[in-house]
């Protein structure tokens, strides 16, 4: 009985050693985690030590041994060979189980609700951290265009968010390491720009089916007596074609009076709406106003702004 007790207590810390392996073998320490380490049959090495700033813990009977930035295999493997050295162990059944690991901490920033740092689990991965910071900002976030950067690397990881939501592309899914950042930008191309004489010249969020009436009217509507109604030019960028534009020609006052609903054009993201104050546009001026859209900054190199008319 006696050896068959001592077989369900040997079994019982080599498959705790195993589950551990299984969870944490990946897992590098660092400085101020908890450490429990126990060999069996030999009570008077059981403890537990913290990981110190340095980096280092102190094994009992063996010294200082360095412990940030290995594994627990790693770890294990050199006290094993030390228990073996030092206390003449023939053949030392090292366990080592991290009992308390330091917070580990991620940023989420951008378009997102709730941006900031964030407390997260050994195994947490970036759609838990991006939940974790409530999510999209309605109507802002641009989830395909996602980064993720590691501590110490200036290295942007691409994430498509809305591939990881569909369960598409989950090998996008990493698993988050201390001091990562991820930040969803902002999904400048879901909108549009009103420009010229308007009352409010801005960007508006671009919202389907949106048509040239929903964004001058966002933009405030006409200026009286400014405001050239019947010349109003959309830019939109050709399909495949950076930075080179399609000008289409709008005589909005025919929609307003004789309701001419052609002239009341569905609008795409990204289109630029320029209500001009002549007769004649000023094509120039248009340029200008392009070239102030982030999305176009390449338009300037390409001529008289890369239109093509």
């Amino acid at each position: 009985m006696k050896g068959f007790f001592a077989s369900i207590a040997l079994f019982a810390v080599l498959v705790s050693g195993a589950f551990a392996k299984q969870d944490q073998g990946a897992y590098k320490l660092r400085a101020e985690d908890i450490l429990h380490i126990q060999i069996y049959n030999e009570p008077q090495v059981n403890s537990e030590v913290p990981v110190g700033r340095d980096g280092n813990i102190a094994a009992p009977f063996v010294g200082t041994v360095k412990a940030e930035g290995r594994t627990i295999t790693e770890l294990s493997t050199e006290l094993t060979a030390k228990f073996k050295e030092i206390l003449r162990l023939k053949n030392p059944q090292v366990s080592i189980t991290v009992t308390r690991f330091r917070p580990l901490l991620a940023t989420v920033g951008g378009a997102v609700l709730h941006p900031g740092t964030v407390e997260f689990r050994y195994g947490d991965r970036v759609l838990s951290l991006f939940t974790k910071g409530g999510g999209a900002s309605q109507d802002s976030a641009d989830l395909r265009r996602v980064t993720l950067r590691r501590a110490d690397s200036l290295e942007l990881i691409p994430i498509d968010i809305l591939a990881l939501q569909a369960g598409t592309d989950t090998s996008q899914d990493y698993v988050l390491e201390d001091g990562d950042v991820l930040m969803v930008p902002e999904n400048r191309r879901n909108r549009v720009l009103v420009q010229g004489i308007v009352q409010k010249p801005g960007f508006f969020v671009f919202r389907e089916p949106m048509r040239l009436a929903d964004a001058l009217s966002l933009a405030g509507g006409e200026v009286p007596t400014r405001s050239k109604l019947s010349q109003v030019q959309i830019l939109r960028e050709l399909p495949g074609l950076i930075g080179q534009y399609l000008r289409i020609q709008v005589d909005y006052v025919a929609f307003i009076r004789k309701n001419d609903f052609s002239q009341n054009i569905e609008l795409q993201p990204g289109d630029i709406i320029y209500v001009p104050e002549t007769n004649t546009p000023d094509l120039s001026r248009i340029g200008n106003f392009v070239n102030s859209y982030f999305i176009f900054q390449d338009v300037i190199r390409r001529g008289i702004f890369g239109i093509k008319l």
